[in-house]
């Protein structure tokens, strides 16, 4: 295939009807890409577009000293290109934003795939997903030994689940939990989308109380499409040592068991988070996050 003709477009100029149909014509039409999220979690964003909306890719820059900066956007685990695409375009689109931004650090869907062109740095990331369509004994038949034994803990804890916790008290829990040292914009952006996700119907959060009716953890997952994606979790020490999130987890599966839904964890770095998804039989799959940097040799070494 040619190279395709890229263009940057504002924000103001994007035609959001033409973007979520092209979004939502991808394999992975992944929350992180879709423009009410996106309005939510970076207002503003602006993207590359191919044609009449043939290829898209998301934006989130900033100026700073005069320079540009191409960031990964707090929750939004995963953008790049959409739908999936041919070397040939995916690595055109990557060309581009190397030459348009000094400073780049992102990460891409799953679809995407090596060689990358030349002046990036390449990690492999882990994220971990589950599907969900078997049956709840299926489902269970795969969780670990360890999962399993944590979740006999919980039941002998007499941890139970609620539904529709509000925003305002899942709030409360994270502070509580985090003794006030909160990020409070990340905070302010996470309610944006919890609040909407409550308003819309399409985001749900998960809490477990102890046998005092105590409030120990909870869970937010948010829907879109088959996707459901597991965007924020708490628990506080009494959470953790009755193993709550585990029941939360289970019983998110037990109640959309025999779904077409997938489960999608987000992944982690830290073994003991990768471990507690891989342990209700999540699988894991691949994608890269790039970097390049190409700022004035001073700043250059501020940013590695």
């Amino acid at each position: 295939m040619n190279n395709p003709e890229i263009r940057l477009i504002k924000n103001k100029y994007i035609d959001y009807q033409k973007w979520d149909q092209c979004i939502a014509g991808s394999s992975i039409p992944l929350i992180y890409a879709q423009s009410w999220y996106l309005d939510l979690i970076c207002p503003g964003w602006d993207a590359l577009i191919s044609g009449d909306y043939a290829f898209v890719m998301p934006l989130v820059h900033k100026r700073k000293l005069g320079m540009s900066f191409l960031l990964q956007p707090i929750y939004a685990q995963q953008q790049g290109i959409f739908p999936e695409t041919d070397h040939t375009i995916q690595n055109a689109f990557l060309t581009t934003v190397r030459n348009r931004f000094k400073y780049v650090s992102i990460n891409l869907n799953a679809s995407h795939c090596e060689p990358f062109p030349e002046g990036f740095i390449v990690h492999t990331k882990e994220n971990y997903i589950l599907d969900l369509s078997p049956s709840n004994t299926e489902l269970r038949n795969n969780y670990s030994k360890h999962t399993r034994r944590q979740l006999k803990k919980a039941e002998d804890s007499k941890v139970f689940i609620v539904k529709g916790l509000q925003t305002s008290e899942y709030f409360d829990l994270k502070n509580s939990a985090a003794n006030g040292k909160l990020h409070q914009r990340s905070m302010q952006t996470l309610n944006r989308v919890m609040e909407y996700g409550h308003s819309k119907g399409n985001g749900v959060i998960y809490a477990a109380y102890n046998e005092h009716n105590m409030l120990c953890a909870a869970a937010f997952f948010i829907f879109a499409g088959q996707r459901v994606t597991y965007l924020n979790a708490v628990s506080t020490v009494e959470g953790k040592n009755s193993n709550a999130m585990h029941k939360i987890v289970d019983q998110f599966i037990q109640e959309h068991s025999g779904s077409a839904l997938t489960l999608d964890f987000e992944g982690s770095v830290i073994p003991g988070i990768a471990r507690f998804y891989k342990g209700f039989g999540a699988q894991a799959e691949q994608y890269y996050s790039l970097q390049s940097n190409r700022l004035p040799i001073p700043l250059r070494w501020f940013k590695r």
